[in-house]
């Protein structure tokens, strides 16, 4: 079935714009009206058939209702499959209950999006000891991609000199993502050890410091939440010599003040995908998600 139009949340036009483009589809605001109590009063533009919402969920919880409102406004008005794509997926971090009386948000937004919607799509959710998000969606098609490839080719443009390269996981969990990139830039990389004492009391230790010493070290990983780990892998590849450090990351979350510290620790060069609207943005998903959404139709 042929995608019929795209509607979108407040703060995403220009990726739901460019996405329409490239697919040769209509793209429609989802009007969101907030009544003094904050509650929400959603308008959808009525289409047919298939229809998709776009909405990065970062600073979610609000989202979430006005999600919920609008996939159910479109089946009230002739849509009969409707797909969310979330380039920015929430809550998937928890996965399981860390201390009694947690709730695993994982699970519970896992459910809640599958009784709205058909197909969600998302680029590389931060997952943990779950590696199939089909596990978690378990009531409708669910399916995640990377911008690994993306984020490459942003990198190679910069890669054409004689300079030194390296490649930076900051921590264990990064690696899947440095080392595909590093593969396919043909560079090396190496990932550091993260120790966690809060949200934002981290450290950073970095493996073979002897290899550092002049290089051009770019730091990558999948989030970039409060900014604290990056901060402290670029001041250890500060201490262990590097010639320059710049950070890529698929998704963007810190706030203007963590950006301003991230400089501050070092980091001359900062670039993210546009998964989340953010002034780092510099890779764009748009052709992406529209190569993987035909592929689907």
């Amino acid at each position: 079935m042929k995608l019929s139009s795209i509607h979108y949340l407040p703060g995403n036009q220009m990726a739901a714009k460019q996405l329409g483009q490239l697919m040769s589809v209509p793209v429609h605001p989802i009007s969101v009206h907030e009544f003094p109590d904050g509650e929400s009063l959603i308008r959808i533009t009525p289409a047919r058939e298939r229809a998709l919402i776009y909405a990065s969920l970062n600073q979610p919880d609000k989202k979430l209702i006005q999600l919920a409102l609008a996939a159910t406004a479109m089946r009230e008005n002739g849509i009969t499959d409707v797909t969310l794509v979330a380039p920015y997926l929430c809550y998937m971090r928890q996965d399981t209950a860390f201390k009694t009386g947690e709730a695993i948000s994982q699970q519970v937004i896992g459910s809640f999006l599958s009784s709205y919607f058909d197909q969600v799509l998302t680029i590389d959710p931060h997952l943990h000891r779950i590696n199939d998000l089909q596990v978690v969606f378990k009531d409708c098609i669910a399916k995640s991609y990377s911008a690994v490839a993306s984020i490459a080719e942003a990198l190679s443009n910069d890669m054409l000199d004689d300079e030194d390269w390296l490649l930076v996981g900051p921590d264990y969990e990064s690696t899947q993502w440095v080392g595909a990139i590093a593969d396919m830039l043909q560079i090396p990389f190496v990932v550091g050890e993260k120790i966690r004492a809060g949200d934002r009391d981290v450290s950073v230790a970095l493996p073979n410091i002897e290899r550092i010493k002049g290089v051009k070290a770019v730091i990558i990983d999948d989030i970039v939440s409060s900014g604290a780990t990056v901060c402290q892998c670029a001041k250890a590849l500060q201490i262990a010599g590097a010639a320059s450090v710049e950070l890529v990351t698929v998704h963007m979350l810190a706030s203007e003040t963590d950006i301003a510290a991230i400089k501050a620790a070092g980091v001359s060069r900062i670039r993210s995908s546009d998964s989340v609207t953010h002034s780092t943005n510099a890779i764009n998903l748009a052709p992406l998600l529209a190569e993987i959404l035909l592929k689907e139709a």
